[in-house]
């Protein structure tokens, strides 16, 4: 199968979208189409292909579908949650953000146990979870507007991609929230927005530089509370900086690319003589 291919493909793809538009709903709206254009593909591809053993189906339904799933999940709610957003006073904003993240929050609460078998990388159930032969017996997700087709969905597939998508969502609510309003006295304002148009690696490795130099706080802050700086500011969901690091551990060449794209283009306006 090309399966694991068209999502790798579909990870590019949506990347590319966020650096053509900074529009939420649009941004939204061709990441759903892509979304489910691609899961339209891989369930031709399993309908032909037969899975040579639970090994490879479960690899499929925990890895493989998750990217184009997930990333429904995500931009579903995201839209929602964009279009259905106050147009009045910050009180009123603030409020539907805490009781979109209250939401999210009872979510990870229900489903607790799956979560953690997930976090703590366990695979004695992956049979049943991620097989398509234990749908019915442990069919416990509301299928809302996904994809819930027995033979191209297993129990607990989708339960998989809401826990990846509200995570992200998390993310994105709490960036929300701290952009309302005042900080520290003072509102918060640019002549014009500030949108980050390099990668999700590169403000990964700009946060880490900034931590590991000590540049903030005296080195007295976390890595996350410097990429939630980062993303706020720059109204761009970096992904997971771990995953990120991960990538940036293994490049063949530098390993500090962004870096060294930031220094040699600071010391060419240096040596232009240009501000």
């Amino acid at each position: 199968m090309e399966t694991k291919l068209l999502s790798q493909e579909l990870s590019v793809e949506l990347e590319r979208i966020q650096s053509i538009t900074t529009d939420i709903l649009k941004q939204s709206d061709l990441s759903i189409v892509l979304c489910r254009n691609l899961l339209l593909k891989l369930k031709k591809e399993i309908s032909h292909d037969i899975f040579k053993n639970d090994k490879e189906e479960i690899n499929f339904f925990k890895q493989i579908k998750q990217v184009p799933l997930s990333n429904l999940v995500y931009f579903f709610e995201l839209k929602s949650f964009e279009i259905h957003f106050p147009k009045g006073d910050e009180n009123s904003k603030k409020k539907y953000i805490t009781k979109k993240l209250k939401k999210l929050n009872d979510f990870f609460t229900q489903n607790l146990d799956f979560i953690q078998y997930i976090d703590q990388d366990k695979t004695y159930l992956d049979s049943h979870y991620f097989t398509r032969k234990y749908f019915n017996e442990f069919n416990i997700t509301h299928a809302k507007y996904y994809f819930r087709d027995p033979d191209f969905s297993s129990s607990h597939d989708l339960l998989l991609a809401k826990l990846k998508a509200n995570r992200r969502l998390v993310i994105y609510l709490e960036q929300r929230l701290k952009s309302i309003g005042r900080r520290n006295g003072h509102t918060i304002s640019f002549n014009k927005q500030l949108n980050w148009t390099a990668t999700k690696t590169d403000m990964t490795e700009l946060a880490y530089a900034l931590k590991s130099s000590g540049a903030i706080n005296n080195g007295k802050v976390n890595l996350k509370e410097i990429v939630r700086a980062l993303e706020i500011t720059f109204s761009f969901n970096s992904g997971d900086p771990y995953r990120n690091y991960s990538e940036i551990q293994i490049r063949k060449k530098s390993r500090t690319k962004f870096l060294d794209e930031l220094t040699f283009g600071f010391i060419s306006n240096l040596d232009k003589g240009n501000e």
